[in-house]
């Protein structure tokens, strides 16, 4: 079994292990969109993130969540970053993440997060050649805070460091795209 499996086998089980702690808890599932911003090789690459999820106790939320940065330009695509001189290189992250706030529930409500699962990095050089893609484990642990306006409505804002371990790939350097990140989401109760 890879690491990578393993590490997520053992994540469940310790899901599994706090699941008495959630016994109170109804499904009332959740939407997050965010957006955020890290530094590649001294440039800033912005990203763009969605996340299903439940709280799964008083204090703590689970979800699954997708992330997609670019790496390069693309044709009518509205940004210019370029982190790397291949033509169409873009990074996506999927996986699972828990996050524990310090209240139950409060305005201001400091909190903390982290995640595991799969980072993929694809670059395409021409529209005839197919897509090269390469898949790496990803994770994260970032602390800030969940501003709770509304009963389903909250605002996150995250500052934390990414660990993507990974070789040379698409022009950019070993563990490159390990970085500190910060973030902000808004996230909507699905009723």
């Amino acid at each position: 079994m890879h690491i990578t499996a393993k590490k997520l086998v053992l994540l469940a089980l310790v899901c599994l292990a706090l699941s008495p702690l959630s016994a109170a808890v109804a499904w009332q599932p959740y939407l997050a969109f965010g957006s955020g911003d890290t530094k590649i090789e001294g440039k800033d690459a912005p990203y763009l993130e969605l996340a299903l999820g439940t709280p799964v106790g008083s204090r703590i939320n689970a979800e699954a969540f997708v992330a997609a940065q670019p790496l390069s330009g693309f044709p009518y695509a509205p940004f210019d970053e370029t982190v790397t001189d291949s033509v169409h290189a873009l990074a996506v992250q999927t996986g699972f993440r828990v996050s524990i706030t310090l209240f139950d529930d409060a305005t201001f409500n400091p909190m903390m997060q982290v995640s595991a699962g799969h980072l993929a990095v694809a670059s395409q050089e021409s529209e005839e050649s197919a897509p090269n893609i390469n898949t790496y484990f990803s994770s994260s642990i970032a602390s800030g805070f969940e501003l709770n306006f509304f009963d389903s409505f909250q605002i996150i804002l995250l500052s934390g460091y990414r660990y993507n371990p990974h070789e040379a790939v698409v022009g950019l350097d070993k563990d490159a795209l390990s970085s500190r990140y910060s973030s902000v989401s808004f996230r909507a109760t699905l009723n």
